[in-house]
């Protein structure tokens, strides 16, 4: 199938169409030319700083227009999750996007929790680890990130992977975002798509791998984590239909 025959795209944010503060190089444009050729646009992320509702803003303020309902994040899969257990209390590592995406479904947070809940938390410390640690020995650890790094303009920051590594010595996680369970079943209830006429877009192995076990075809987006090396290591499932150096070739490939 030629790229110009879908009809949903589902985009990656981080390394895909920005580098947090600034967008990358043709995002805004093919964005916009999708959209006037009648494509739907949506977005997916592990990262969880930000809200849905904020995450909209910020796409906006960057030129990229987007409601809440156009995004899923993996703080909202894993919040999501929880409400349907009727859990109303969990210890975070996060910040306010976790949090909030939390509380919007009346689960706070609190240190006699039995369930973690990790997200990418820039005030991470000790304490905090020791905390997690205690809860999640004997309760559940729930994980909404395996990136090891964050982009701004200023360049590679550490994002939530070390911090996973740490709380693993000690309990088994749960995978809520990309590639996971959780974040598929979420995905697929919150969006409305034929997978055959559609395709999830990303720079890393779990966005391709997410992709795959959707049913969709995958494009990687060389912008970030893949390169021609890792796809030569890569399992079977995290194996992109299309390879796809910048944005700007994938827009002249549909327009």
């Amino acid at each position: 199938m030629d790229l110009d025959e879908f009809r949903n795209f589902f985009f990656d944010l981080d390394k895909t169409l920005w580098n947090w503060d600034e967008t990358i190089i043709g995002a805004e444009d093919t964005i916009d030319s999708l959209r006037e050729a009648g494509k739907k646009i949506h977005f997916h992320t592990d990262n969880t700083l930000l809200t849905r509702e904020d995450y909209a803003k910020k796409l906006t303020s960057m030129g990229i227009p987007a409601e809440k309902e156009d995004i899923i994040t993996s703080a909202y899969t894993v919040a999501k999750h929880l409400e349907d257990r009727d859990v109303n209390q969990a210890y975070i590592i996060g910040e306010s996007g976790l949090i909030e995406e939390l509380e919007k479904r009346d689960i706070y947070l609190s240190e006699d929790a039995d369930i973690v809940v990790v997200g990418f938390d820039r005030n991470f410390s000790y304490a905090k680890l020791k905390r997690a640690v205690r809860i999640a020995r004997s309760g559940e650890l729930y994980i909404c990130s395996n990136e090891k790094t964050f982009r701004t303009s200023h360049g590679e920051q550490p994002h939530q992977g070390p911090v996973n590594l740490a709380l693993q010595e000690f309990a088994e996680p749960v995978d809520a975002g990309k590639p996971g369970k959780i974040f598929r079943k979420y995905f697929k209830k919150h969006f409305s798509y034929f997978p055959d006429r559609s395709i999830f877009i990303g720079d890393r192995l779990a966005d391709i791998e997410t992709g795959n076990h959707l049913g969709m075809k995958t494009a990687a987006v060389m912008s970030g984590d893949i390169d021609s090396e890792t796809l030569k290591n890569a399992d079977e499932m995290q194996i992109p239909d299309y390879g796809i150096s910048n944005l700007a070739k994938l827009q002249r490939r549909i327009i």
